[in-house]
């Protein structure tokens, strides 16, 4: 008897079924130029998904600082009229003050001379403002429907006694830009900060200061004052800086007449968000910004009304 084949299909074309080596190598060659591709192509939407989310975050940013510190120049002066006084009742002078180079040391306030007006801007950073704003409400007080004013770090008002022996409450908010360092996917990075002293000190009391960042990303504070006498200028006389409001001879120049502020915000992208080497960024001031690659600057400027001003 003849014994049975053991490799049926030896010799037939299944058995002889395969790659040559040309075959493999190009199909390995193939699949690296996809593999190649396709991480080209996530690369790049992932680059520009960065950047997208870096500018709306700074946008956001700056279009956020703008609105709060416009909310509060508003309210400065605003005083609780008193329906049992016989005197005419008005705005608050001292509703608003500002420095054209911000605070001394407002990062660890002690007192107010901490809050004084420094004379140079620190190495490394940029020139930036700060306003102090004060308002009065009706005393503090949880189980009331009175209308109750905070300041910019969420504190209620406390009492303070003028000069005339009354007692009202007041709200103090200082607004100030400041540094800090941050850890990103990059490393460390030097990030400005648009942050809020709350100035909560009683009369002939221990000091009480609070400081709070508010919104990262803001790097440049720029605030000019409107005054009556300036009204019928052309618009490049129309602005005081803080130090000329300071220092005017006429009152109808000084920080009771104020009528509106203008108000400057410049944010900068906290990580690289794009290929931005080739735009040429301003600040408030006008001054040229030496941007590295992937850093975007914007600036947002608005004109703020007070709502709340002595009448002359």
């Amino acid at each position: 008897m003849r014994r049975a084949n053991k490799t049926p299909f030896a010799g037939t074309r299944y058995g002889n079924s395969g790659f040559s080596l040309i075959e493999l190598l190009v199909g390995l060659a193939i699949g690296m130029v996809i593999a190649i591709v396709a991480s080209t192509i996530y690369l790049y939407s992932k680059t520009a998904y960065n950047a997208a989310t870096e500018t709306s975050e700074m946008e956001e940013n700056g279009r956020f600082a703008l609105n709060l510190v416009a909310k509060y120049i508003q309210s400065a002066g605003f005083v609780m009229v008193d329906p049992k006084g016989t005197l005419p009742e008005g705005p608050i002078d001292n509703k608003i003050f500002g420095c054209d180079l911000g605070f001394v040391n407002p990062t660890t306030t002690a007192s107010l001379a901490d809050l004084a007006c420094r004379t140079a801007t620190p190495a490394g950073e940029l020139p930036s403002a700060s306003i102090r704003l004060i308002a009065e409400t009706d005393a503090y007080d949880l189980s009331s429907a009175k209308y109750q004013g905070f300041d910019c770090v969420g504190m209620g008002s406390i009492p303070t006694t003028l000069a005339t022996g009354t007692v009202v409450n007041e709200t103090r908010s200082y607004f100030v830009v400041t540094h800090t360092n941050v850890q990103t996917p990059n490393g460390t990075v030097r990030m400005g900060q648009l942050t809020c002293v709350s100035d909560r000190t009683l009369p002939a009391g221990t000091a009480a200061f609070q400081m709070q960042p508010l919104i990262p990303g803001v790097e440049q504070l720029r605030f000019t004052y409107l005054l009556p006498s300036l009204i019928d200028l052309n618009s490049a006389q129309r602005a005081r800086t803080a130090a000329q409001v300071t220092s005017a001879v006429n009152a109808s120049d000084q920080w009771p007449a104020v009528l509106a502020v203008e108000v400057c915000v410049l944010t900068k992208s906290v990580q690289p968000g794009g290929n931005d080497t080739g735009t040429t960024y301003t600040d408030c001031y006008g001054t040229a910004l030496a941007a590295t690659a992937g850093e975007s600057y914007r600036t947002f400027t608005t004109t703020v009304r007070l709502r709340n001003r002595t009448s002359s």
